[in-house]
């Protein structure tokens, strides 16, 4: 009858070890990003506080033609924006495992500009 309480908490440890095998470690991929030749100033999300600025510069950057969105001007560690010009580079995005709360879950590492127009 002892064997029970051992059964119990082994069939316990593999449950809560199964159910806790979310992904823990970071995710990385190379990518080309298409970056447009002007800053636009867009409001923080979420919103600053009242003695922050209320908008701040943004690049409007768009993924192997996907979907648009914006990153802040130096977003991509490495990259120097000059503004007039349209820039195809190529990035390293990480999508953190375990993202800050009030930050971006991707983190970009610049490689390459393969075009500058």
């Amino acid at each position: 009858m002892k064997t029970r309480p051992i059964i119990n908490f082994a069939l316990f440890v593999l449950i809560l070890s199964a159910s806790c095998s979310k992904e823990d470690s970071d995710r990385t991929y190379v990518t080309q990003l298409q970056i447009e030749p002007t800053i636009e100033y867009i409001a923080p999300h979420p919103p600053a506080r009242p003695d922050l600025p209320k908008d701040i510069p943004a690049l409007r950057v768009r993924e192997n033609n996907d979907q648009e969105y914006y990153l802040g001007l130096h977003e991509i560690d490495g990259f120097i924006f000059e503004e007039g010009y349209r820039y195809n580079i190529e990035v390293q995005i990480t999508i953190l495992a375990n993202p800050p709360i009030d930050g971006n879950p991707k983190t970009y590492k610049f490689l390459d500009i393969i075009s500058k127009e």
